[in-house]
């Protein structure tokens, strides 16, 4: 699939490692998607997963979100390359979306944005497909309390839940193995909190890891649908 688009400047391992994490959230997708469906790409940079859902399913809409003007620009001329016609582009902030549609996706939402986009597909009662990153950066803001769920607010507190996100960052590929195994765990249980809170708003979700998992460090999925 990534084949499709040009990777830039990227080295050939970088660029296979982004292919392998495509493919992961575009074969979630395709489970996911029924002819009509709007799927939205929260975040979407140059438009890597955009732009492959769009050639992917061309019985699908597929709208890009994206604030820097720059990175849509360059999403918009690999979509104009390819003669794409079910492809649109949104320059905002992902908070000022407000429309509806069928499935959410984000590679790599950072942090609390993560959160942000689950919340937006929950008002909607849309699937989502997404990979969380930077969980070091997740903090209380006005709109969103950690942890989320009422299991792990039971038992954690959100200092606690703090030193779990802190943790859940040391999976570097340069850190020793036995510290990447608990950076691995502690990603697990970041993000099962995130999906029984999702869990508690009716929907089924699955917390997987991409494959291969050396496609990132950052390699869980979260897999969402409303029941």
């Amino acid at each position: 699939t990534f084949s499709l688009l040009s990777p830039g400047k990227m080295s050939r391992d970088r660029a296979l490692r982004k292919q392998q994490q495509l493919n992961n959230l575009v074969a979630a997708v395709e489970k996911l998607a029924k002819p009509g469906d709007v799927i939205v790409d929260f975040c979407s940079g140059g438009g890597h997963v955009g732009i492959v859902i769009a050639h992917m399913l061309p019985l699908c809409q597929v709208v890009l979100i994206e604030n820097k003007e720059l990175s849509l620009m360059r999403a918009k001329d690999r979509s104009d390359e390819l003669g794409l016609n079910n492809i649109s582009f949104i320059q905002a902030n992902l908070d000022y979306f407000n429309g509806t549609f069928n499935i959410g996706v984000a590679l790599h939402a950072c942090g609390v944005a993560t959160d942000m986009v689950i919340e937006h597909c929950i008002k909607a009662q849309a699937a989502f497909v997404i990979s969380p990153c930077c969980y070091g950066f997740i903090q209380n803001t006005v709109k969103f309390k950690y942890p989320r769920s009422h299991q792990f607010k039971e038992i954690l507190s959100y200092k606690e839940h703090m030193i779990l996100c802190r943790f859940a960052d040391q999976t570097a590929v340069h850190l020793p193995p036995e510290r990447k195994l608990i950076g691995k765990q502690c990603m697990g249980l970041v993000d099962l909190d995130r999906a029984w809170a999702a869990e508690g708003c009716n929907y089924s979700v699955q917390v997987t890891s991409m494959e291969p998992e050396s496609c990132s460090p950052k390699n869980n999925m979260l897999v969402g649908t409303p029941v």
